[in-house]
């Protein structure tokens, strides 16, 4: 039992000692490319391999200017009674008058469209019980947009819309009926701009523009609209104020500096 005893000691020695002479040698071995590029990577250092290409990044922006050349009017009848066939038959005759009167100013079938149509139940009812103290009253709405091409028409036909049964008129927008052109001069000026920023940084940095290496369009050139909320009288045709239209676009250029 004692010779058995004494086997066990020295066979757990023996396991000791190689456990001990492999941690020497693992601390002994110079650690691999991957472990002392990870070292390096945690202390925040990095070197660029040579031969690498360096770039320039820079955003160009152009802006083309223009005068609206049409306008979308936002308009429509708003009519009420106790009776919904009532309020709808007074409503559906306002608005075929007012239709009637914007052709009649040269707008076409096509550029005139529902934008909506509401039928709403207002019930009048006592704010301490809450019970029913009349008759519903039915609200109905039907609101067009109107597409006039000619900006000179605009006033005179929304005079006529109102003077026909329009009474409510929520807002007029101006738009460019083909923004395709400005876009793309738009476009010309931001690559011009692009360029001759890339040109002045790398001039100021002693080295010279490479070969672009990508162009990236960051922003949809899309006008800018101008919304009107106009306050009518009752005098002469409205007055309407087109004004201007924005389009711009950037672009994102980078070039291999040499």
């Amino acid at each position: 039992m004692k010779d058995l005893r004494w086997h066990w000691l020295f066979g757990l020695g023996g396991v000791i000692g190689l456990m001990l002479i492999s941690a020497c040698r693992s601390a002994s071995t110079p650690p691999s490319a991957g472990t002392s590029l990870a070292s390096d990577a945690r202390a925040g250092a990095f070197t660029i391999p040579e031969g690498s290409s360096t770039g320039l990044t820079v955003v160009g922006v152009g802006t083309v200017r223009a005068r609206p050349d049409q306008a979308v009017v936002t308009l429509g009848v708003e009519t009420e009674g106790e009776a919904l066939a009532a309020a709808l038959g007074e409503n559906n005759q306002r608005a075929s008058a007012m239709l009637a009167a914007l052709k009649a100013q040269g707008v076409t079938e096509a550029d005139i469209q529902t934008a909506s149509f509401q039928i709403q139940i207002e019930e009048p009812r006592d704010p301490q019980t809450g019970r029913r103290t009349g008759p519903p009253v039915y609200h109905v709405t039907h609101v067009y947009t109107i597409l006039f091409r000619d900006l000179d028409r605009v006033g005179q036909g929304v005079d006529a819309a109102v003077a026909a049964g329009a009474n409510r008129v929520d807002a007029i927008a101006f738009r460019i009926g083909d923004p395709n052109r400005l876009a793309m001069e738009a476009r010309r000026l931001a690559a011009e701009d692009a360029k001759a920023r890339a040109q002045a940084l790398a001039s100021a940095l002693g080295a010279q523009l490479g070969r672009i290496v990508s162009i990236t369009e960051t922003a949809i050139p899309q006008p800018v609209p101008m919304a009107r909320a106009p306050a009518f009288a009752e005098a002469a045709a409205v007055p309407v104020a087109a004004g201007e239209l924005e389009i711009t676009v950037q672009i994102q250029v980078t070039w291999e500096l040499r």
